[in-house]
Parts: C-alpha cells; structure tokens; sequence
C-alpha cells in the first residue's frame, strides 16, 4: 500500500505474496492455493485476467464453506479477493463490491479469533502486544495474515468511498488498530506488509480529533526507513522509501531518485509478476514527475 486514497492504480500492490498453507489442507484450500499461484497468467502491464483469479476465489471460497473456523481459509479468501478486485476487475462498482466482501468475511473472522480469545470483549480488549499470548502458536501466524489482508481490504475500500467517507466511518481507527496488530503478532507477514501500511497511513491520512488523532506524519519516513533495513529484499519496500522521500523530504531528492530509478527497472519476481509491474509502473510514473517538477524548477528566472 503506498498511495492509500489518491492514485486508482498502485495502491496496494506491494503486498500480494503467496504464503504456504499449513498441514492437513482441505482439497478446496490446496486446489484454491495452486490457482493463487496461477493469478498471473495472461497478464499484461499489471492487469491481470479475471478467470484464473476468479478460479482462485471460487476454490477458497468452497474452502470457509468446507472449514469455516480455519482462520488460513479466512484470510485466504480475503487475499484473493483484494487482488481480484485491485487487478483483474473492469469497473468501479465491481471492485468496490469486492472489498465489501471481502470486509464482511473479515467480520466474520473476527468472530473466528474472538472464539479463541475469549469472546468478542476479551478481542476487543487484547492490547495488540499481548494478544499473541492469548492464541495457540499456529492461530499467531493466521491471525497476523488476518489482520493484514483485513486493513488491506479497509484500505482498498476507503481508497473507492472517498478519503473523508473512510475517516468519517471509522475505517482509519479500524485500518490503524488492525496493521498494528498484525504487526504485534509477525512483523514479517509479506516482508513487513504492516509496517508499509503504517508508514503509508501517517502519510496520508489527515489528523482528526477523536477519529484519527493517532496520525503524525513525522513517523512516515522513520517507518519507511525500517521496513527497508529489516526487510531489503521486497522490491516494494525501496519505492515505498523513494516514494515518501520524494512527498516529504525535499532534501533528500537526489536519494529518493535513486531509489525510484532503482525500482523503475525491476525484474518482476516468477511468484509475483503482477505485483511488481505495478510497483515498477508507479516509480516510473513518479520519476516522470519529478522530472517535470525540476524542468519547472530550471525554468524560474533568478530572483
């Protein structure tokens, strides 16, 4: 997630990865993670075709049917469903109700770990650093993806409603409380997909008493900064670094054009060629416009 509400390309592209499912798969689940695994066929510039993602959906989706506690199955389901409607779906109106899927399946989820904790007070509770404590060791890591692809589907569905809509629904409190929790349980859960999101939310959301009194921008940077040292092989997690420099730290421009130059020419990874074309699209576009901010710039008369 880098530009949460105001660019309808890249906006979540950075964290689609495929994550091995845990023993014992139902058929449905392991026949809807090889379609995962196909997700990418026939694309062409980041625009995937809607069958084999669709194949991919409907798998997962016979999956919950089959498991409906299975937490993996949840968040599955959820994943795919954010790609389907970030990257293969024609229309707005199709998209959006994707995430909106996606978000009630994520109610239910919650109702899933609540279950597990204690019953919804007891989730609602869990401070985000104590609530890995309260979950068996294998439920951390589903809960972690959970979370993730959950504030994912928030984010993609604000980015649709209109950033004041989102902040007016609370989806900013919701997106916020659910990237750190999933941060609190595996901070590695798509290469630091959390923090990404985090650093992205302080960037540009704005600070409203009582709904997003939690945003500072100052921690945009820092954040972005840390995802890169911990996590240096995620092709996302260096744009994500040019592209905050380049919004915010105009001092810092020759840096932040290293880094987007570096990301413009990437070499999609096999697992994730969507993804990173998107990825290297969007530094593309962002080196054309810092190209023309610095013709403006040599064009002023000396003053």
């Amino acid at each position: 997630m880098y530009r949460l509400f105001t660019r309808s390309g890249l906006a979540l592209a950075l964290v689609a990865s495929f994550a091995a499912g845990a023993a014992h798969a139902s058929p449905a689940l392991e026949r809807g993670d090889a379609l995962w695994a196909r997700r990418a066929e026939g694309q062409v510039e980041a625009k995937a075709q809607p069958e084999p993602i669709g194949a991919a959906v409907e798998a997962y989706r016979a999956a919950l049917r089959d498991e409906p506690e299975r937490l993996e199955a949840h968040w599955k389901l959820q994943r795919a469903l954010w790609f389907a409607g970030h990257f293969a779906t024609r229309g707005p109106a199709a998209e959006r109700a994707l995430y909106e899927e996606a978000i009630a399946i994520g109610e239910d989820s919650l109702r899933v770990l609540a279950d597990r904790v204690g019953g919804r007070d007891a989730l609602a509770a869990a401070r985000p650093e104590t609530l890995g404590t309260k979950l068996a060791q294998p439920d951390r890591s589903d809960a972690a993806h959970f979370y993730f692809w959950h504030a994912v589907n928030l984010g993609a569905w604000a980015r649709k409603a209109g950033l004041l809509a989102a902040v007016r629904a609370g989806v900013a409190n919701r997106l916020h409380d659910a990237t750190l929790r999933s941060i609190a349980l595996d901070p590695a859960v798509e290469q630091g997909g959390a923090i990404r999101l985090l650093s992205r939310l302080h960037a540009e959301l704005p600070r409203v008493p009582l709904l997003s009194g939690w945003v500072d921008p100052s921690r945009a940077v820092p954040l972005a900064e840390q995802v890169v040292a911990e996590y240096p092989r995620h092709p996302g997690n260096a744009y994500l670094l040019g592209l905050t420099l380049f919004e915010r730290v105009p001092a810092r421009r020759d840096e932040a054009r290293a880094l987007l130059e570096r990301t413009a020419t990437l070499e999609p990874r096999a697992d994730h060629v969507v993804e990173d074309v998107s990825i290297r699209i969007s530094a593309q576009e962002d080196l054309a416009k810092l190209r023309r901010e610095a013709g403006r710039g040599a064009a002023q008369p000396p003053t």
